[in-house]
């Protein structure tokens, strides 16, 4: 009887094993994040995908800061931070945001002010990897092109008039990683610009909302909405192919929850998040789910990140100089140099 249970014992361990050699195991997400510290939030830290090795990565003195962009294969980082002025008894008031450049390699150096008070009332802002800047201001499209950075006052122009082809507000806008290219969001849908043709062509009429690509540019993630039950709504995740009309495939979504997407990781394999809930659902279980999460960017269970951290990161990009880069050029060189090159 005892030679009965030691053979199945060992079939067993051998099936146990066979399952772990066969089934395919997703790897943990690499890298680091750079993000908004979620309660001293006019300061910038980077940590590991657990938040183990946070530490404050810039020492500047912004207000609150709604929003950062990590330039891809560069060492821009471009703030949205709210500008504030004081009128009596040192009482902050808000009036509107300004944009700002700051530069890892020197991370001491004063952030640079792109927009200095000349435009308050933007709505969305990111960095390609070229280092051009655009931003929305309603019903358009801004653009700080690259050799204006290091200028006292940068040039602002004009890239594309939402007016002039609908009278539909933008919201969200996201460089392509090959910089020619800008997917932004109206409440129509889904769009994708071409910066140098000015051609625009519709990826899906479904809501969206934080579009961010993959690294090949070939698909965008985003979040939507799957169907509207009063104030509970259904969010999701989607992933979608950039070209005219397609098919949005649904990687991750639950009931009464809101998703926004913050970034795909630079080696293709994940979609960072954060996950919120309407206050008429707030009970332990829904306290345990909330955060920050990556997801495989092929479906699959969320993942949390950052967990020290004391509450909800509101803004994080994928800090991805850590993977390989082309040669650098003029685009990541200090203000002083670009100055001397011109």
């Amino acid at each position: 009887m005892n030679r009965i249970f030691q053979i199945y014992g060992r079939l067993c361990l051998f099936c146990i094993g066979l399952f772990f050699v066969l089934t395919p195991v997703c790897a943990a997400p690499t890298g680091e994040f750079i993000f908004v510290h979620p309660v001293s939030r006019s300061e910038i830290w980077i940590s590991n995908a657990e938040g183990t090795t946070a530490r404050k990565l810039f020492r500047q003195a912004f207000s609150d800061i709604d929003k950062i962009e990590v330039q891809e294969n560069g060492n821009y980082v471009l703030v949205v931070a709210g500008k504030a002025i004081f009128e009596g008894n040192n009482i902050q008031v808000f009036s509107g945001f300004e944009l700002f450049l700051l530069d890892q390699q020197h991370p001491g150096r004063k952030a640079k002010n792109l927009t200095l008070g000349r435009i308050t009332d933007f709505v969305d802002a990111d960095i390609s990897k070229n280092g051009d800047v655009a931003f929305i201001r309603r019903p358009g499209i801004r653009l700080i092109r690259n050799e204006e950075l290091a200028k006292p006052e940068p040039k602002i122009e004009l890239l594309f008039d939402a007016m002039m082809e609908w009278n539909s507000n933008l919201f969200d806008i996201e460089w392509s990683p090959d910089g020619k290219h800008i997917a932004f969001t109206t409440h129509d849908g889904l769009y994708l610009l071409d910066v140098g043709t000015k051609d625009v062509f519709r990826i899906t009429e479904k809501d969206a909302y934080n579009p961010v690509f993959s690294p090949n540019g070939k698909q965008i993630a985003y979040s939507t909405v799957l169907a509207r039950n009063g104030k509970l709504w259904t969010t999701a995740i989607a992933v979608i192919s950039v070209q005219p009309d397609a098919k949005p495939e649904i990687v991750h979504t639950k009931k009464d929850y809101v998703y926004d997407v913050d970034s795909w990781s630079p080696d293709g394999k994940f979609i960072a998040y954060r996950s919120y809930t309407h206050k008429e659902l707030v009970n332990i279980e829904i306290f345990r789910t909330l955060g920050n999460f990556v997801i495989p960017a092929t479906g699959g269970e969320p993942e949390p990140i950052l967990i020290t951290m004391k509450d909800t990161v509101l803004s994080l990009d994928w800090d991805n100089k850590t993977y390989p880069v082309e040669p650098a050029d003029s685009l990541v060189t200090t203000w002083g140099k670009l100055k001397a090159q011109k």
